[in-house]
């Protein structure tokens, strides 16, 4: 099954990475989220935390295997890690 059959959007994607973010850090559900956060300086998630996101976005949309974690290891906000796996998604179609 590809990313895109599964009803993947930008939207979509940003959502399950926030919601994650939020089961990581239960503190950050207390402020106001816009995404556009450093995932490291301003959330204070590390690289194991990003791989937990990267297991969320796979079992929220039912994908194994789709996105390379190495997607999850650069960008510096929600919206630029969004804006990645879009990009992997649209390059595998």
């Amino acid at each position: 099954m590809r990313v895109g059959d599964v009803g993947m959007s930008g939207e979509r994607v940003r959502a399950v990475l926030i919601a994650a973010a939020i089961r990581i850090k239960p503190e950050l559900g207390y402020g106001g989220i816009s995404g556009a956060e450093h995932i490291t300086a301003d959330w204070g998630l590390d690289s194991v935390d990003r791989m937990e996101l990267l297991i969320a976005v796979e079992e929220a949309f039912g994908i194994e295997d789709e996105v390379d974690p190495r997607v999850f290891m650069t960008p510096a906000s929600v919206n630029d890690l969004t804006e990645q796996i879009m990009a992997a998604e649209a390059a595998l179609r």
